[in-house]
């Protein structure tokens, strides 16, 4: 992601509003050379997995919190995120994290803690990530946004594929790197398949980006659908299989819908 002033700004203002927060990264050693790690001039303290359990342990948990029954297994944690790539966190004390994340691991409120983290995998394509996990105990504050477009930068991608459901609030955090282009259904099925879609994100330029995080300028949707209403949800992915460009637009979701462009931004 090419680094834009007006995003810098966007994230120094971010960090010194939440005094605490912190910028990580974790994976596998060999890994820290091949990164930004100033990823819009932010300070990254890159920690190696094989000599910090603790914190892979303590992202696992937080993970497993996060997502319930489809949270990350241990031996994925080790051999498909932290042995390929690395894991951006935003660290902070306890006392600023959500009540259930201290109770779960038991910690004093200065204690240190992951706030938010996100986990995107390398793909065989050039410059293309594919988001696989963002979670976020720092509510109110916009972390997991930061901790997505930090971590993006950090890896140096200029395309982020990922997977959401129409109903989930999450929609509206990938929304705001800009419009989500529909590309289709998850490759090999999905837990919510039905209510699964894949999309992708331009993240090449840092000035569009800075825009869309300050929610400057939107495309007007063309169609407003309701994120019950599968058949017609199926048939936008039916589309873009086909061809056919299509976005959810900024914010992405409004009051039960889905904000559709079709055709070209």
């Amino acid at each position: 992601m090419r680094e834009a002033s007006a995003l810098t700004r966007q994230a120094e203002a971010f960090l010194a509003q939440h005094p605490g927060v912190s910028m990580m990264a974790l994976g596998s050693g060999e890994h820290a050379d091949s990164l930004d790690l100033s990823p819009l001039g932010v300070p990254v303290h890159y920690l190696p997995a094989e000599r910090n359990l603790d914190l892979a342990m303590q992202y696992l948990a937080l993970n497993q919190l996060a997502f319930g029954g489809i949270g990350v297994p241990r031996w994925v944690l080790s051999d498909l995120y932290l042995l390929p790539g690395a894991i951006g966190l935003l660290r902070c004390p306890a006392r600023m994290v959500k009540p259930e994340v201290r109770e779960q691991l038991g910690l004093a409120d200065e204690d240190p803690t992951i706030g938010a983290a996100y986990f995107a995998a390398p793909s065989v394509t050039p410059g293309l990530f594919i988001g696989v996990s963002l979670l976020s105990f720092l509510p109110g504050t916009g972390a997991a946004a930061w901790v997505k477009v930090l971590t993006l930068n950090m890896l140096r991608a200029k395309r982020l594929r990922g997977v959401a459901q129409w109903d989930n609030p999450s929609v509206r955090v990938h929304a705001r790197l800009g419009p989500l282009r529909l590309v289709g259904r998850v490759p090999g099925g999905h837990e919510y398949g039905e209510r699964t879609f894949v999309y992708e994100t331009d993240v090449s330029d840092g000035a569009r980006v800075a825009e869309a995080m300050e929610r400057r300028s939107s495309p007007a949707p063309t169609r407003r659908i309701s994120v019950t209403d599968l058949p017609t949800l199926s048939g936008l992915l039916d589309r873009a299989e086909a061809g056919e460009v299509l976005h959810l637009v900024p914010p992405g979701q409004d009051a039960g819908h889905v904000l559709v462009r079709e055709g070209a931004l």
